[in-house]
């Protein structure tokens, strides 16, 4: 186990992306833009038309992951994550007409259909990255 402990937070930037924009790729920008390294997802909802995503399909030592893309109308219920070093990583939960539900780590793709409200609170006092293990698994460590 790893810990990390944050003393100093700093902004917090609400986006809000409307219909046609990209979720993953406009947080990307939006992090740029205003030079967020480090943040935690505090809060994501809105609804989207593309959906884009992996989910890992084993518990083998190596993962293998299936990536999907779907096209429907989804309700993102609940979305959470960090952003570290300025990249994020968030998955998410959504529901499709019938309740459908699809759950996994975000892709970029993921087409807005009406809003999605996106709040992100910057850790000034981490300077955190990730790197790969020795089964090609992303763990947290210090830049």
């Amino acid at each position: 186990m790893r810990e990390f402990i944050a003393k100093e937070y700093g902004r917090t930037l609400v986006i809000h992306l409307g219909k046609g924009e990209l979720l993953l790729e406009s947080v990307q920008k939006a992090l740029e833009e205003k030079n967020i390294k480090n943040a935690v997802l505090l809060s994501a909802i809105g609804s989207l038309r593309k959906l884009s995503m992996h989910i890992i399909m084993d518990t083998e030592d190596n993962a293998t992951n299936h990536f999907l893309v779907v096209e429907k109308p989804f309700e993102l219920c609940a979305m959470q994550g960090l952003v570290l070093n300025g990249v994020p990583h968030f998955h998410m939960v959504c529901s499709a007409p019938g309740n459908e539900s699809f759950c996994g780590h975000v892709e970029e793709g993921c087409e807005v259909q009406y809003l999605m409200e996106i709040a992100l609170l910057e850790i000034k006092d981490m300077n955190l990255t990730r790197r790969k293990d020795a089964f090609n698994i992303d763990y947290i460590d210090e830049l």
